[in-house]
């Protein structure tokens, strides 16, 4: 009889964990779910790149750049602003004096979300940010293409959209700057690198002072 009830109260507590096991077990299989995504993902990405690059649909980004430092007026510049909410703020922090200094020929792309809350001189253009893409407005593209030539580009982005990644090689420009990440080398001639310090200000910083030289 004492083995009986033994035997029943383990059944019981075995019972009682069974739920939280099985969640625990779901979360696991979600979790290695996302992890096989997003190693999907970025495969074919760099599949993607690579016949790109094939192809000739990606354009060779020269690195001869110091020879013309002088010669350019830096007017004539799009900047790229942010997705995210984070490195939006601190690049509108650093820019500041830049975006409320009016120059017709500068121009501005954003989330269109941060729009109505700003007050930047120049000319804007907007995108949306879905499904993890970035989604230029068709207005802002026919805009930008209309562009014979940018005297520079700068992306202000730390993570690699492959969309914007793509419509920025296909504009013109003596400088294209950007953050270095797995595939910058492919789309900018000019790499601002935040690793030593991981702060994102101080790779701002140096872009900006870049700018007032």
């Amino acid at each position: 009889m004492l083995n009986r009830g033994f035997n029943n109260n383990n059944n019981n507590n075995i019972f009682k964990l069974l739920p939280y096991v099985v969640v625990f077990i779901m979360k696991f299989a979600i979790l290695i779910h996302k992890k096989m995504i997003m190693k999907y993902n970025l495969n074919l990405i760099k599949i993607k790149l690579f016949y790109l690059k094939l192809l000739g649909k990606i354009k060779n980004q020269s690195f001869l750049i110091d020879t013309r430092l002088k010669q350019l007026d830096f007017e004539d510049i799009l900047i790229i602003f942010p997705v995210d909410d984070e490195s939006f703020r601190v690049a509108i922090y650093v820019f500041r004096d830049l975006i409320i200094d009016y120059k017709s020929n500068n121009h501005y792309l954003l989330n269109r979300v941060y729009c109505n809350n700003l007050n930047i001189k120049g000319n804007i253009y907007n995108y949306s940010y879905l499904n993890k893409k970035v989604v230029i407005d068709k207005e802002s593209i026919d805009r930008l293409s209309s562009i014979k030539d940018f005297n520079m580009i700068i992306d202000l982005n730390t993570s690699f959209f492959y969309d914007l990644c793509l419509f920025v090689n296909g504009l013109n420009a003596f400088y294209k700057i950007g953050l270095k990440n797995e595939y910058s080398d492919l789309f900018y001639n000019m790499q601002f690198c935040i690793k030593e310090s991981n702060i994102l200000e101080d790779g701002y910083k140096k872009i900006n002072s870049f700018l007032n030289n």
